[in-house]
């Protein structure tokens, strides 16, 4: 007797291959943004002094956040699929644009159209996932961690592979910029081909103050969302200032700068899947979020003790602060999408709104402190910071 194979077991069997399809396109979308990130900082400050770099980080955050206010009637009214493709054949323009700028305007220009869109494209992405996790949010964690651990290992690699572009001598920032352009062309071809059949209706809602005001009064939403916020201050920080400082004041070349990030980001790797089951099945989130709150408070203040231009001991606080950071990422991350659907298109744009609000805040924050203090005790600043979130982490009501 042949068993009859049921509606829903179809339509998991079809959801276990777009998950696989959906992960490769969010993996080359991770890879073409962090083949860039860590070196973005100091391409600036080939035409522009520190602390206005952090200005543009922080204009380019305003203008990403005016977009996600508008985002809801812009996927009524086109649909998430044009959008992405959309935006992402903006990015490759202006990727070769860097790539080949020769005055400051044109670069400005370029880089706050790239660090403006990205994030959205993100959140696009975002949308997709929730849709195909549906109803079903008790692995939640681990589906997010793993696709976590995924784009962490293409984070490593490609911070590894932008240091040895660079070089050892002058850097060469035009190749960077290239590879990351070629990056987005698989993205781009995997939305094209195996996306663009999606009948999902867009919700029609707007990101509005009652929306803003229904979040609020979600205490835990509002408490992941303080916790989130703060981990992205903590990337935005490390990501604009650490290549910096370590380049300008350690001395180090940017061979040993990818090898140093190459280090601390395999924490993600190794980490984020196993953290992921862990919140699914046996601790919950809290505990594990309070606790990376506490080892990247930690880590982060020993940028304070080490001045020595050796690459051992900065991919020691590198790893560990990673440690801490993935207990966050993966923790915030699953707690907060577990009390959302995809359908909660304005929930999502407050929570994906905390990485560019978050460029202002650590980008304003650090430059006003390096404008005080050196950079060294900037970091001290970033590690302050990090004990509030312990204390957002610990008024959560956990999934356990």
């Amino acid at each position: 007797m042949v068993n009859s194979v049921t509606t829903e077991e179809r339509a998991i069997s079809r959801n276990s291959g777009k998950f696989g399809t959906l992960y490769a396109a969010i993996v080359f979308l991770s890879l073409h943004w962090a083949l860039v990130v860590y070196i973005n900082s100091s391409f600036l400050d080939q035409y522009v002094s520190n602390t206005t770099i952090g200005t543009l980080y922080a204009v380019s955050a305003i203008l990403t956040i005016a977009v996600f206010m508008s985002m809801s009637k812009i996927l009524s009214r086109a649909g998430k699929h044009t959008v992405v493709l959309a935006l992402s054949l903006l990015e490759v323009l202006v990727m070769l644009g860097m790539a080949f700028a020769e005055s400051a305007n044109a670069v400005i220009l370029f880089f706050i159209i790239h660090q403006t869109i990205v994030p959205l494209i993100f959140f696009n992405m975002d949308i997709y996932m929730e849709e195909l996790i549906g109803e079903k949010e008790s692995n939640t964690g681990s589906k997010r961690g793993l696709l976590l651990a995924i784009i962490s290992a293409g984070y490593a690699a490609t911070a590894l592979a932008a240091g040895y572009l660079l070089g050892d001598g002058e850097p060469q920032f035009t190749y960077v910029y290239i590879g990351s352009a070629l990056l987005m062309l698989p993205f781009i071809i995997i939305m094209m081909t195996q996306f663009s059949s999606s009948k999902h209706k867009e919700s029609q809602v707007n990101f509005s103050h009652k929306a803003l005001s229904e979040f609020w009064k979600k205490k835990d939403l509002r408490n992941v969302f303080g916790a989130h916020f703060l981990l992205q201050v903590f990337f935005a920080w490390t990501v604009i200032y650490s290549p910096l400082y370590l380049a300008t004041v350690i001395g180090l070349n940017w061979v040993q700068i990818g090898q140093i990030l190459f280090f601390g980001l395999l924490a993600y790797v190794i980490f984020e899947y196993p953290i992921g089951i862990m919140a699914d099945k046996w601790l919950g989130e809290k505990e594990l979020m309070s606790l990376g709150f506490l080892i990247v408070a930690v880590s982060i203040s020993w940028f304070l003790f080490i001045q020595e231009a050796s690459i051992i001991p900065w991919m020691l606080v590198m790893f560990l602060s990673r440690v801490g950071a993935s207990l966050i990422e993966v923790t915030t991350e699953s707690y907060f999408f577990k009390h959302t659907k995809g359908n909660d298109i304005d929930m999502i744009s407050f929570f994906r709104a905390t990485r560019p609000i978050s460029y202002i805040v650590g980008a304003g924050l650090g430059s006003l402190m390096l404008y005080f203090f050196d950079f060294n005790i900037m970091f001290l600043g970033l590690s302050a910071l990090m004990i509030i979130g312990f204390f957002f982490a610990m008024a959560l009501h956990d999934t356990k």
